[in-house]
């Protein structure tokens, strides 16, 4: 396996499926690292598949894995018994994972299912290996899978918790009863690393949906040089929304100054 590329796809499939996992932050930055490290292999993510796939055993060392953001200040890999034990529990991803017995290497196998909702690129989300490192806190999972998919659009917009529009709600799925400070407690420092990093700025909105009073999902606008929002759009909402912005800080330009 060669990492030369910094540079790796998702389908807007395996985005969705992502989000709607609810994974925690470390389950999804290890699937995100797995995910770019399938993409170095000779086996990689064979696109429009005809006939179903046989997927291949592989493996990395932990090593590369610490290269990607996980802890660099232990030797030991228990850092991954959590989110490893958490993706083997979702079969529809992994057909296997596992730490090694001395624990310097892990090896995996995505599913055949996984392989398929890979296999449609004609819709993808194309991000930056250096990204992985963003997932640390509750939404960071669903952030990485969603804002490198949207961010190009001329009006991009998406929903982190419940389905974007042409997915359907997966089975089972119930709205959940969001706590507005907690809310923006979790999600304002992720976005704003975001914005710093990107120069985008984020409009959160809190809606109601249903016949019954709470807010039930979060809407995330973007807007930056290229969006083409008609004014007053980008920042419109529904009555009953809660709603609030996070801009870029200006961290360098401040120093500066200050210095």
């Amino acid at each position: 396996m060669t990492t030369g590329n910094s540079k790796f796809r998702i389908s807007a499939h395996v985005a969705e499926i992502i989000k709607m996992a609810g994974f925690s932050a470390a389950a999804a930055k290890l699937l995100f690292a797995l995910i770019y490290f399938q993409e170095q292999t000779e086996e990689a993510w064979p696109t429009n598949l005809v006939a179903r796939h046989n997927p291949q055993d592989h493996f990395c060392f932990v090593a590369q894995l610490r290269e990607l953001g996980f802890p660099a200040k232990t030797k030991s890999s228990r850092f991954l018994r959590k989110p490893v034990a958490e993706l083997v529990g979702v079969p529809a991803v992994f057909d296997q994972l596992e730490i090694s017995s001395n624990g310097r290497y892990l090896t995996w196998r995505f599913s055949e299912d996984f392989f398929d909702a890979m296999s449609d690129m004609n819709v993808y989300a194309l991000m930056e290996a250096s990204e992985i490192a963003l997932c640390q806190r509750h939404f960071d999972g669903a952030l990485l899978a969603q804002i490198p998919l949207h961010r190009r659009k001329r009006l991009p917009e998406f929903r982190l918790l419940g389905p974007n529009r042409g997915y359907e709600c997966p089975k089972g799925y119930v709205p959940p009863k969001l706590t507005p400070s907690q809310v923006e407690r979790r999600l304002r420092p992720s976005l704003q690393i975001w914005s710093n990093a990107t120069g985008i700025t984020f409009a959160v909105l809190l809606v109601q949906e249903g016949s019954r009073p709470g807010y039930t999902d979060i809407l995330i606008r973007m807007q930056h040089a290229d969006t083409t929002w008609p004014e007053g759009r980008f920042i419109k909402r529904p009555a009953a929304a809660l709603f609030w912005t996070v801009e870029p800080l200006l961290i360098e330009a401040a120093s500066t100054s200050a210095a």
